[in-house]
């Protein structure tokens, strides 16, 4: 089936990729549109999966669609999409900041959502990011070429390539909005998961890379999620905070082997 695209301002700007029984939606990250999964859509089971890679507001195909930037806009943004394709029920797959949206629906839409997988997620209660945090993220989400591939740089703690520091910045330029990238980051440096007391369910399935940032490894998130969420998998990989891009064979493989159990 050949890829389907919808940029309307009715719902968010997504792609359809494949045309098989089971329904999932794709978020993106705070650095780019779900472009970013470009690389491993090779590796996805078309013929079982749907695919619908949505982009949030401010993002990729919905760069124009404005708002409030938070977790239940989002969230709210994501059933409207499922509605609009008349999946009433389907799996959730958020990456990074994503992944609070996905908990969210998970937590207070189990109704509509059979899985969660969430790839490198922050702590549901967020960094805990104070003022100061919060506005030097802000600055850089508003600034030019330089700060951000500086941005990079001062954390990739010389893992990757000049090269592949250089395409994430200018990838977060060409995707994000940054009104939108600026107005984000109190939804995962502070706020996180609006309700931090109701159990999740619905199974979840934690991806983490053991080279990213300590809050972002699989004992950090272990410990962060386990509270909250009662069916809890996780699953480390080599890798840093992009393993749709590291490693997608294997990504791919962890992640349909959830979707499909």
């Amino acid at each position: 089936m050949a890829p389907t695209v919808d940029g309307s301002s009715e719902v968010l700007g997504h792609e359809l990729f494949g045309s098989g029984p089971r329904r999932v939606v794709v978020l993106n990250d705070w650095f780019c549109d779900t472009s970013t999964w470009d690389g491993a859509r090779a590796y996805l089971d078309t013929a079982r999966m749907t695919y619908a890679f949505a982009d949030l507001r401010g993002y990729g195909r919905s760069r124009r669609r404005t708002g409030r930037f938070d977790v239940a806009e989002a969230a709210g943004d994501v059933i409207a999409l499922a509605d609009a394709l008349r999946w009433p029920r389907f799996a959730i797959v958020g990456h990074s900041m994503s992944t609070l949206v996905a908990l969210h629906l998970a937590q207070q839409r189990a109704d509509r959502i059979e899985r969660a997988v969430v790839l490198t997620p922050p702590p549901p209660s967020g960094f805990g990011a104070d003022d100061a945090a919060i506005a030097a993220s802000r600055a850089v989400a508003e600034g030019d070429a330089a700060a951000q591939l500086a941005w990079f740089q001062a954390r990739s703690a010389g893992r990757l390539s000049d090269g592949w520091l250089a395409f994430k910045a200018a990838r977060w330029r060409a995707t994000a909005d940054p009104r939108a990238a600026s107005g984000y980051v109190t939804m995962f440096a502070r706020d996180g998961v609006p309700d931090r007391t109701r159990p999740i369910a619905v199974p979840v399935l934690a991806i983490t890379g053991e080279e990213d940032a300590p809050p972002m490894r699989s004992e950090a998130v272990a410990r962060a999620l386990s509270p909250l969420c009662t069916d809890l998998v996780v699953s480390p990989l080599p890798c840093g905070h992009y393993p749709m891009q590291e490693m997608p064979p294997l990504l791919v493989t962890r992640v349909e082997r959830f979707l499909a159990a």
